[in-house]
């Protein structure tokens, strides 16, 4: 009997231990102050998720190989969304532009979770680097926006804390675009920002 109340709470200890995946909406929301820096020009945004695989990560835990923490939305279509709306709130025109439009391509290059080691996972870090580059006829701007923080928890974050870490680092991200000087400029018409 003893013996069965041992393997029990062992048992209980490793299961304990396991974490599940998560599906995660991703939804950026970046807060950009409204001004008209576009004079209403075009910008024809594209959105590329380049990054090699479709998780941002593991959970940890015992099972780290399967308690994936995975989008559960097409993370291009949430990234154009929320570039769009960032760009119409600048006084660009992003959701009907014309043929004279100028181009924009932001790139999900990473966006890795990664979780402390050990079977108790209290802290998180996040790492992501997000691309651009603006075309206008022969001419192109480039711009790179890296961003990293740490978590520290006191549990082991739920779906909806995770959701929360992640969109908070991406819309950072596009904060650091739609904040870029040049990169405006240059989406406003300027040639050499």
């Amino acid at each position: 009997m003893k013996q069965l109340l041992v393997l029990a709470a062992a048992a209980l200890l490793a299961t304990g231990c396991a974490l599940s995946p998560q599906q995660i909406e991703v939804a950026p929301k970046p807060e950009v102050e409204a001004a008209n820096l576009g004079h209403n020009r075009s910008v024809e945004v594209i959105a590329v998720d380049s990054r090699g695989q479709k998780a941002f990560g593991s959970r940890g835990g015992v099972y780290k190989d399967t308690a994936l923490v995975q989008p559960s939305n097409d993370v291009r279509a949430a990234l154009a969304d929320s570039v769009r709306k960032g760009l119409q709130n600048l006084g660009f025109n992003a959701f009907n532009p014309g043929q004279d439009a100028t181009t924009l391509e932001v790139r999900l290059e990473k966006l890795d979770y990664i979780p402390e080691e050990g079977s108790v996972v209290n802290r998180v870090n996040l790492d992501l680097t997000l691309l651009a580059e603006a075309r206008r006829g022969d001419t192109t701007h480039t711009g790179t926006y890296n961003s990293s923080v740490e978590h520290k928890l006191p549990f082991t974050p739920s779906a909806a804390r995770n959701q929360e870490m992640v969109n908070q680092i991406l819309s950072r991200s596009i904060e650091r675009l739609l904040n870029d000087r040049e990169m405006i400029r240059f989406l406003a018409g300027d040639d050499t920002p």
